[in-house]
């Protein structure tokens, strides 16, 4: 908002002075400085409050799965949230099972169906696929799996990739060592892996 703001004030600003000054040769470079600083503002501020938009839907998702996760608290499961770890960012969930197993989810909240196509983990809608924007899900939660056994001294670290929204079309809904799962199969997927 305070992009906008400023947007708003340079754009007057810019208007005033193109008032006062006239159609001289400065006159004009400061209009054309004056709208460029607004337009930059102004896309800086759409791009912060997309940035906002999407933090606010990650955390709606994780709230979610943390509600669908609480039940395994009362069947002896450590749950851990939003643990920082070295170049992977945050991992959503770590959870250890009462039996000593380690686990790491990844929680998303794009909607569409998610496919494995081309070696890539995809989105579609329709007729239409599209890659994630973030990159190769997979290869930065197969990262985050090893950090979180190097920092638990874990044995193994199994990875989930949790979403919220969508429907998931990949065989056994696994890629390699990373199964990919929707929010209300996450629990029975993660008692099933434990048996």
């Amino acid at each position: 908002m305070l992009r906008y703001l400023l947007a708003a004030g340079v754009l007057i600003g810019t208007f005033v002075l193109f008032i006062i000054i006239g159609t001289s040769s400065l006159g004009v470079l400061l209009a054309v400085g004056g709208l460029a600083g607004t337009y930059y503002l102004y896309r800086s501020g759409q791009h912060l409050m997309k940035r906002a938009s999407d933090a606010q839907r990650g955390a709606e998702a994780e709230s979610e799965v943390a509600a669908l996760l609480h039940p395994l608290e009362h069947r002896g499961w450590q749950i851990e949230y939003n643990i920082r770890i070295r170049k992977w960012g945050d991992a959503d969930v770590v959870l250890r099972s009462p039996k000593g197993n380690w686990y790491v989810v990844d929680v998303k909240s794009h909607g569409g169906t998610k496919v494995y196509e081309n070696g890539r983990l995809r989105k579609r809608y329709g007729r239409n696929t599209y890659d994630f924007t973030e990159g190769d899900l997979i290869y930065k939660l197969k990262g985050q799996a090893k950090e979180v056994r190097s920092l638990k001294g874990a044995r193994w670290v199994t990875a989930l990739l949790c979403f919220t929204k969508g429907d998931i079309e990949i065989p056994a809904n696994k890629v390699g060592s990373v199964y990919i799962v929707t929010a209300l199969g996450l629990v029975n997927t993660l008692l099933h892996l434990d048996r």
